[in-house]
């Protein structure tokens, strides 16, 4: 059985999670302390050399980073696919991918770290609120690439990576401030709440956010 180390509200982490249990796979999640030290120790980073969350360990191949793992799992596991057929439908998937881990995740990184990284007597409100705007605006436009698609998911008529990507970005920016306005984000609201109601969310929902 595969093995999948993970943290708790770790983005990328959660990308990959949402994977497995949507392509319906056999394995055992390993839950990771960051303030333990668990990315630190000398076994793990056997598995992941930059220390970081997600690994992945499959009939003892290693593998880290979660593209990676995202790529290795479509091609492994070709049940189930979570890339469309269509040369030009996985394009789109995976530009999103892209758009999602390159560019909301740079633009979302100095609110999380405001937000989540620093006491509050120490924090920059203006700081924070530049970043909640320039965060928001990525959600604005992500809006407006999927509502001229008019369909169901980010990428096209099916659930695809890019879905399972977006996700957990989504909801920690919803965490940091930023959550969906139903009246300037219908789409993505809609979308939102459609995926909540996938079994996958409730069963890698990040172990620490149910408290």
């Amino acid at each position: 059985m595969m093995k999948f180390f993970y943290g708790s509200g770790s983005p990328f982490a959660w990308r990959v999670q949402l994977a497995l249990e949507e392509k319906k796979l056999a394995y055992e999640p390993v839950l990771l302390s960051f303030q333990a030290g668990d990315l630190r120790k000398p076994d793990y980073l056997k598995i992941s050399p930059h220390g970081k969350v997600p690994a992945l360990v499959d009939d003892g191949l290693a593998l880290y980073e979660s593209q990676a793992i995202v790529e290795y799992l479509e091609e492994r596991y070709p049940e189930r696919p979570l890339l469309p057929r269509d040369p030009a439908a996985r394009a789109r998937a995976r530009i999103e991918e892209l758009e999602c881990v390159l560019y909301f995740s740079e633009t979302f990184r100095q609110l999380g770290r405001q937000v989540f990284f620093t006491p509050a007597e120490q924090r920059d409100e203006k700081a924070i609120g530049e970043a909640r705007a320039a965060v928001r605006k990525e959600i604005e436009q992500l809006e407006t690439r999927a509502t001229g698609q008019r369909r169901d998911f980010i990428a096209g008529t099916e659930l695809t990576r890019a879905d399972l990507t977006w996700l957990p970005f989504i909801e920690l920016a919803a965490r940091a401030g930023v959550d969906l306005d139903a009246g300037k984000t219908p789409w993505l609201a809609a979308w939102r709440t459609r995926m909540r109601a996938r079994p996958s969310y409730d069963r890698s929902y990040p172990p620490h956010w149910r408290k």
